[in-house]
């Protein structure tokens, strides 16, 4: 069974799938030594690592296809990938999904901001219009050879244009051929909710955890809202930051070796040599 529809079979069970993001393939293979079904790579958690700039479009379909290969390569779990806007229009989103099908990803993430934003305004999500994500999504269909590869169909309407049409969006959407539908910013249980009342039925839904203030917070909650995956796009990023600055600046007040950590084999070699 492909990973693909490893995943696929997967979201049709009732439990929810919990899933890290990761940033390339050591937390990523860390995160499956840990027990995870699943993996993301987000856009964010890409640039910043590899760029240590924001996610502002500077990473390109080819560098970001090369570092999710060198990913895929490492792990034997489904890997999720924020593929942003499809990097471009109908034409540019067909390659995408065939460089992304090669780099052996089992699930492609497309969002409906415009690709260009504004230079004065370069985190805004100003959208695509319905019926051009509509095109686009068709157009990742057309180009799968694996017809098990999910299609998933990020919203950001509800930061612009509000709830109701978000709503209108994710039922465009998933009537266009998405395979899971993604409605970003519903910080409220009843809105979560209500787009489980309206879609739930038809196509898997993704919730973001990302927010400390948002009314859900944790995947169980997810669960019994109606669910298939909650995502935490910027745990093990976080994480990853946090052991940086405290190793460092240990080392810049006691510049000495630390043997707690020096034998640890994070990485698979004692498996991968023998």
């Amino acid at each position: 069974m492909s990973l693909a529809r490893k995943l696929r079979t997967r979201m049709q069970q009732r439990e929810i799938i919990v899933v890290p993001g990761i940033y390339d393939a050591l937390s990523a293979y860390r995160t499956e030594a840990a027990g995870f079904e699943a993996v993301f790579a987000s856009g964010s958690s890409l640039a910043a690592t590899h760029l240590a700039r924001p996610d502002i479009g500077l990473l390109s379909l080819t560098e970001t296809s090369e570092i999710v290969g060198r990913i895929t390569e490492r792990i034997s779990i489904p890997l999720l990938v924020d593929v942003d806007q499809g990097f471009g229009n109908d034409y540019t989103v067909a390659r995408t999904v065939r460089l992304f099908e090669r780099a052996g990803v089992a699930a492609l993430q497309m969002e409906d901001q415009l690709e260009v934003k504004a230079a004065d305004a370069p985190l805004s999500r100003p959208l695509v219009g319905t019926e051009t994500m509509v095109g686009k999504i068709k157009a990742a269909r057309d180009a799968l050879v694996d017809q098990d590869i999910i299609i998933s169909a990020r919203s950001d309407a509800m930061s612009s244009e509000g709830f109701g049409a978000a709503m209108d969006r994710a039922h465009a959407y998933a009537e266009a051929g998405a395979d899971m539908i993604f409605v970003e910013s519903l910080t409220r249980r009843e809105q979560m909710e209500e787009l489980v009342r309206q879609l739930g039925g038809d196509v898997p839904l993704l919730h973001n955890l990302l927010r400390c203030d948002d009314e859900v917070t944790d995947a169980t909650m997810v669960e019994e809202i109606g669910y298939s995956v909650a995502l935490f796009p910027a745990v093990t990023l976080s994480a990853v930051g946090q052991a940086l600055d405290d190793s460092l600046g240990a080392l810049k007040t006691k510049p000495r070796l630390n043997e707690s950590g020096l034998k640890a084999d994070r990485i698979g070699a004692a498996e991968y040599l023998k």
